[in-house]
C-alpha cells in the first residue's frame, strides 16, 4: 500500500516558473513525494574542478490526481527535447489559487527518460480511493537554485 504526504512541502510546475511567476497556479502543480540527485565534477589532486559536470540524473516522485495529468511526462518522453521544470519549496497560493510565496526554486532544465507509474486502489469507508504516484527521470543539463527574493543569488550548474 502506498502511503505518500498530501503536505505541500514541494510542488512541482511542468515549466520554467519565472516566465509566468504572477500567473503560477495551483492546479497546474503537482505534490513532489520524494526527488534525488547528484551533481559531480572531476577534481585535480589540489581540489580545483576541471572539464565538464559529469552526466546528472534527477528523479522525482509526485502523486496524480488522475491518470492524465501523467501524460505530459509521456509526451516529453517522446519529444526527446529539453524542457524546464520548477520545484516550488513551502509554496502558498492566494484565494485564486496563484502563486502568492515560495521560500526557494529550483529550475531544473532535462530531457525526460524514464517513467515509471504505481497504482494502489484501496477500499476506503468513503468509498475506492484510487492513488497514483509517477517516478520521472531527467538528464539534465542545467539547475538553477533562486532563493524567495529572487535577488540575484542564482547558481547555476550547466553541462556543456
Amino acid at each position: 500500500m502506498l502511503n505518500y504526504s498530501d503536505h505541500l512541502k514541494a510542488v512541482l510546475y511542468p515549466a520554467n516558473f519565472m516566465e509566468v511567476e504572477e500567473r503560477v497556479e495551483k492546479r497546474l502543480c503537482q505534490t513532489i513525494q520524494d526527488f534525488s540527485y547528484k551533481c559531480q565534477r572531476n577534481r585535480s589532486d589540489a581540489g580545483v574542478p576541471y572539464g565538464n559536470t559529469m552526466p546528472t540524473e534527477l528523479t522525482f516522485t509526485i502523486k496524480l490526481g488522475s491518470p492524465d495529468e501523467g501524460k505530459v511526462f509521456y509526451q516529453r518522453m517522446q519529444q526527446n527535447e529539453l524542457f524546464d521544470h520548477t520545484f516550488l519549496f513551502n509554496a502558498t497560493f492566494d484565494e485564486q489559487d496563484r502563486l502568492k510565496l515560495y521560500e526557494d526554486a529550483m529550475i531544473v532544465r532535462g530531457y525526460v527518460v524514464d517513467v515509471k507509474e504505481d497504482y494502489d486502489a484501496t477500499v476506503t469507508e468513503d468509498g475506492v480511493a484510487q492513488q497514483i504516484l509517477i517516478q520521472v527521470t531527467l538528464l539534465l543539463s542545467s539547475i538553477t537554485y533562486m532563493d524567495k527574493e529572487n535577488n540575484g543569488k542564482i547558481l547555476e550548474i550547466t553541462r556543456n
